[in-house]
Order: structure tokens, then sequence, then C-alpha cells
């Protein structure tokens, strides 16, 4: 019986060597397979709570319509006088019994004082404030990419739970008109705001980022939004006959425990966000056959529960 050549053993030594050294990562990519055949609804679900904030209470309003409570998360980070001001607003009764009295369809709702100039001047806000469209951060926010092509920034992601655009040093960020975004309306002064509260609800109006000051979104309550009645003409002039009522706003850290509702918000810097970030790229389960690897910025509901 002849001898195995020797070039021949030290090849077979090789190849299980390289065999023995690759299980690990062979282990690793059907782990990886594994976590992205998870569907969004199996992401959020598996959440763990570590993955979960609650609000800041001194930084939510309670919207009371008649249909309902809409709840609004501010954003200081991004628009610090715009949620101060609306506040002392709040707090002085001035959006009280007033109305959503511009809604177009498809666009936004605008609400408040149908007629700020005739508003009596409240003792701390101001009914007039200057625009804060964008942010200037020194050291950049702690930002979840996006990692896709976006028309409108150079960048796009998320921050604290709110959709996020910024220029490429970083330092420059602004909140996006996503669905449900919280934003002040203006006349063409660009700092002519302070009352005119609007909410999109409609598909995303990005070309109206950095051109009014978006300083909060809505995390609960857009039923009660969508189911206000449509102004008459679409240029949605002023209409405060569809009785589309604003019976109270109220900061949420004003209000007894027992009327808040127990709402959690995912971390958008969580792993769970960002796997549900992937999938949502690519959606899979049995229904779908074709999967895109995209996502708009403004597609990526950031989830809301009730605390368990």
């Amino acid at each position: 019986m002849s001898k195995a050549h020797p070039t021949k053993n030290i090849m077979m030594k090789i190849n299980l060597l390289i065999t023995i050294t690759m299980l690990p990562l062979s282990f690793y990519i059907a782990a990886k397979e594994v976590q992205l055949l998870k569907t969004p609804y199996q992401i959020i679900a598996g959440a763990p709570d570590t993955d979960w904030r609650s609000l800041d209470l001194n930084n939510t309003l309670y919207i009371t319509l008649e249909s309902g409570t809409v709840v609004v998360e501010l954003a200081p980070q991004f628009a610090p006088n715009h949620v101060d001001n609306t506040k002392k607003l709040v707090r002085e009764s001035v959006f009280n019994n007033t109305s959503f009295y511009r809604v177009i369809d498809g666009f936004v709702a605008q609400g408040g004082p149908a007629n700020p100039e005739k508003t009596s001047q409240p003792k701390n806000g101001k009914l007039t404030i200057d625009g804060e469209f964008t942010a200037a951060q020194q050291k950049p926010f702690e930002f979840t990419s996006l990692d896709n092509f976006d028309g409108y920034a150079d960048e796009v992601g998320y921050v604290g739970g709110f959709a996020v655009g910024r220029n490429k040093n970083k330092k420059t960020n602004w909140l996006l008109h996503c669905y449900g975004a919280f934003a002040m309306g203006r006349a063409n002064e660009v700092n002519s705001g302070g009352t005119e509260l609007y909410i999109v609800i409609g598909t995303a109006q990005r070309y109206l980022d950095r051109n009014t000051t978006v300083f909060g979104r809505v995390v609960s309550g857009m039923q009660h939004i969508q189911a206000l009645k449509r102004s008459t003409t679409l240029a949605g002039e002023i209409d405060v006959t569809k009785g589309n009522n604003i019976i109270k706003i109220q900061v949420a850290s004003d209000l007894k425990p027992e009327q808040l509702l127990p709402l959690q918000i995912m971390k958008t810097n969580s792993n769970s966000f960002k796997a549900l970030i992937q999938s949502r790229k690519n959606r899979n389960g049995e229904w779908f056959v074709y999967q895109h690897n995209y996502i708009d910025v403004c597609s990526v509901a950031v989830p809301v529960r009730i605390q368990k």
C-alpha cells in the first residue's frame, strides 16, 4: 500500500482548518438570516423593555377634542423657544375653546385662535416668536442613520424618536414634515408664527422642511385629527363653522396621574429599532413576493405602546 503524498496531507489539513475556522461565521450568517426573517410586528412585540422609554410629561401636550384625546410629544432639543412659548400659552388657556379652522385633506390640520391679532396679549407667552427652522449643534446628536439617498437632506435618520435631516457637517439638524408632525404656521414674514399650530394629516410634506418650525409629533390620537371636517375649499380659507373644536390643550405634567395614558416610545437608538428599519426595508412574510431594500425616512413609524 503506497503512502499518501506529503503535499496532499498538508492540503487536507489546511482545508480542514479552513472549514473549522469558517464554522462560527456560518453560524453568524445563519443567525443574521433568522433575524432578517422577523416581520416588523415580531420585532416590535419582542423588543425588550430596555428598548422603550416613557414620555417626558413636561414636554408632552394633551389636546382634548370632542371625539377624544390627542397626545403630542414636543422636541425642545430642536426648537426650545417654540416648546417653551407654546407651553406658556397653553397654561394661559390661549388655545382653549378654539378650533382647527383650516383642515385641508391630504395636507395639514391647522388650529388655534383663528384671529390671533384679536387675542388678548398673554402675561407670559408671546403671540409671535422667531422661527426655529434648524437646530445648530457643536456636538452631533446621537443619530440613527437611514443610510439612504434623500432628495431633501444630506442625511436623514432618527434622533430621540423624531425623524430628522442634517447637513454634511452634522451640525445643522431639523425635524421633518412626516405624517403626524406638529409644527407652527406662519405668514410670508419669516418670524410671524406663534399660535398657528398645524399637524400633517396627509403624506409627508417634505418641501416644507426648513420653511416652518416643526417642534413635535403626534404619538397618539391621530384618528381624532383625521376625523376633523375638511375645509370647504382646497385653498383652505379660515373656516370656523365646521365645529372642529379644540376644547383645551394641557401640558401633561399638569394633569393628575389617572388622566394620563401610560404611553411608551421605542428608543430610536435601540437595537430593536435598527432591526425594524431593516425589516421595513425588506418586508417579509408569506404575503410579500418582492423586497425593495429601501425605505423612506417618513415610512418608518416610531412604535408607541401602552406600558406593560
